[in-house]
């Protein structure tokens, strides 16, 4: 005759219990890491700024044969913000022209817009950038009308 080993029930809960409390401690600090990681992201993350539409909104013919939309990140005055961060976001860029993607260039450390040929109308330009996961998509908007008869 054979005697199976058992194991008594109170030491098999303890074990168990043990499993468990060590499994909800990690997917604590789980959370607890990836809600730091998004919350200081969002803290942090750059913000966009187009420049190149007059303060009037109006682009005449002088202004529209000069007109250049850059698009650039704000810096926080005193802040120490990683340049690469903001690197990493315009390279993310895409640029809309009334919905219609248009192509943007490096000069120096922004994008230019490319607006090519416009006729006299209204337009909004948008821009968006997603740095990825634990970011949150970052997207500018500004309307301006190209009106040629003004001079």
């Amino acid at each position: 005759m054979r005697l199976a080993l058992k194991t008594s029930d109170p030491v098999r809960a303890r074990s168990l219990r043990r499993m468990l409390i060590a499994l909800l401690v990690a997917t604590v600090a789980t959370a607890l890491t990836i809600g730091g990681i998004a919350v200081s992201n969002a803290v942090n993350q750059p913000e966009l700024r187009i420049r190149g539409i007059p303060s009037n909104g109006v682009l005449n013919a002088a202004a529209l044969s000069e007109a250049t939309l850059t698009v650039d990140t704000v810096e926080a005055v005193g802040s120490s913000d990683d340049q690469e961060l903001h690197s990493e976001t315009l390279r993310n860029v895409e640029a809309r022209l009334n919905g219609e993607i248009v192509p943007t260039l490096w000069v120096g450390n922004h994008r230019v817009i490319d607006l090519g040929a416009l006729r006299d109308g209204e337009y909004e330009v948008t821009v968006t950038t997603d740095l990825g996961l634990l970011w949150n998509e970052t997207s500018l908007s500004r309307r301006f009308i190209v009106d040629t008869t003004e001079s």
